[in-house]
């Protein structure tokens, strides 16, 4: 009969192996006759939270460290989870505690430092960087962690040599040249990297709509829907929502729709939108090849505060035309820019000319319904000037 410590080593060797399933099903096994089984415990925990099951990894660490409350690899793992959780303060306290058991955690320290950027300290982030990497020198989260760190206390400079020395280390390549396009150090690419904005929104899901409502004054889904009101949409629509993120246009959305779509790259913000019971059918998928399949299947399209991510809307217009019922209404917002088509802003975020979006209509056989200039948010307790755009398909 296979020992409990023989089931975990072979579940161990397929986790390492990158076989979380087959890792899962081992440890799980374990735990059926050895409830209390710290390492199966632990690592169970641990692939939880690698598959972003972050509420069911907070319960399996809880009960792993009740056997071994100075375990530091469970301790580090655990800030891990209340971090993504969005409690970080809570995690800056787990990740104290195992390093004062292994001060020489860099990982810890790393960790630790994202959290404390989370809640706004950067000179403490900063410090914790910096000891990340007195251990190990050449940790590219820590130095991108460092970058951030740097923007946040106006290092610009500083900022740009610690993406710089992270960039040959091969992690997040193209994503480290797209914060030095927004600071005007490299070539501008024609939208953000799709990796970039899953990644920026998994982690944002937890706080997003009370930071971005709360502290930014964010007002983009009623000020929108108001213009779409004006062009008198259909009741009984089928609409899609792109890059609905947790759903705020869905409460406006719904008294109108017959059907309604969600679409957005994360899938934690999905999982949030899920929860409303407002969408039939949610999406994980990048919005043009949302947009793909038969033509002429919705009766509107809303991008909110979305195309901020996608300079060059050439495409994204092409697939929302082909999309659209004759008739049918595409609503969305945009920075404002003067002067040019797009600009990539040191805030990551596209910014679109009026001159630009009327060409790209008038190319793809919209009409322009209105186009009202608003202030859509805060950034820094400075108004971020706007457009709400609602267009009309020939």
């Amino acid at each position: 009969m296979t020992s409990a410590n023989d089931e975990f080593q072979r579940g161990l060797a397929l986790h390492q192996q990158g076989r979380l399933d087959e890792a899962e099903k081992r440890y799980r096994r374990i735990l059926r006759t050895a409830p209390t089984h710290f390492d199966a415990l632990h690592l169970l925990g641990v692939i939880a939270g690698q598959t972003n099951r972050f509420d069911e990894a907070h319960q399996l660490l809880t009960r792993a460290l009740a056997q071994r409350p100075d375990s530091a690899p469970a301790l580090t793992n655990m800030g891990n989870v209340l971090g993504n959780l969005g409690r970080h303060l809570e995690a800056i306290q787990t990740f104290e505690r195992a390093l004062a058991l292994r001060p020489d955690d860099a990982k810890a320290l790393r960790n630790r430092g994202t959290s404390l950027r989370a809640l706004e300290r950067p000179e403490e982030a900063l410090a914790s960087f910096d000891a990340a990497l007195a251990l190990k020198p050449d940790y590219p989260e820590a130095l991108i962690g460092r970058a951030e760190a740097l923007l946040t206390l106006h290092r610009r400079g500083d900022a740009i040599q610690a993406f710089r020395q992270a960039l040959p280390l091969g992690m997040d390549v193209e994503q480290i040249r797209y914060a030095l396009a927004a600071l005007g150090d490299e070539p501008a690419p024609p939208t953000a990297p799709p990796r970039y904005v899953e990644e920026l929104f998994d982690s944002y899901s937890q706080n997003f709509d009370q930071h971005l409502v709360g502290k930014l004054a964010y007002r983009t889904p009623e000020l929108l829907l108001a213009e779409l009101q004006r062009a008198q949409p259909q009741a009984g629509s089928d609409i899609i929502d792109l890059g609905c993120g947790t759903g705020l246009c869905g409460p406006l959305l719904r008294p109108l729709a017959r059907r309604l779509i969600g679409v957005d790259l994360s899938s934690q913000m999905l999982a949030r939108a899920q929860a409303l019971g407002l969408y039939d059918e949610l999406l994980h998928a990048d919005l043009t090849a949302a947009l793909a399949g038969p033509p002429a299947r919705f009766d509107i399209a809303v991008a909110a505060d979305v195309f901020v991510y996608i300079g060059d809307l050439d495409a994204v217009f092409a697939a929302t035309a082909a999309a659209l019922r004759p008739g049918g209404l595409f609503a969305f917002s945009v920075e404002a820019a003067d002067g040019v088509d797009f600009e990539l802003n040191s805030r990551r975020r596209y910014a679109h000319s009026l001159a630009y979006l009327q060409r790209l209509a008038a190319a793809h056989g919209f009409s322009v319904e209105s186009a009202t200039q608003s202030v859509i948010r805060k950034e820094g307790d400075e108004p971020v000037n706007g457009l709400l755009i609602v267009m009309r398909l020939a």
